[in-house]
């Protein structure tokens, strides 16, 4: 399956949705501030740095792989389908 430049009404509201419910993060970092202290600086920088490097892992899976399906066709091609279904099924439950 190739992948399309299409964004139809279904992605777009769970685009929106996304955004709003990760709008949280802002709500709720005051509160860990209040818990941790400045130790909340160091720990958001932490979780920085390991997304980025989440992210360059995606960016190398997907130029390896430039077909639709993200992790579920990323573990299928590595290592088999049975694997594939799990993490697909483990993602989207997630």
């Amino acid at each position: 399956m190739e992948l399309t430049r299409t964004l139809g009404i279904r992605a777009s509201t769970s685009i929106g949705i996304g955004a709003m419910v990760g709008a949280g993060i802002f709500v709720l970092s005051g509160v860990a501030a209040g818990k941790a202290g400045p130790a909340v600086i160091v720990s958001f920088m932490l979780a920085a740095i390991l997304e980025i490097l989440l992210g360059l892992c995606y960016a190398e899976l997907s130029s390896r792989y430039p077909r639709a399906g993200g992790s579920y066709e990323f573990v299928r091609e590595t290592m088999g389908p049975l694997l594939g279904t799990v993490i697909g099924w483990a993602y989207w439950g997630a």
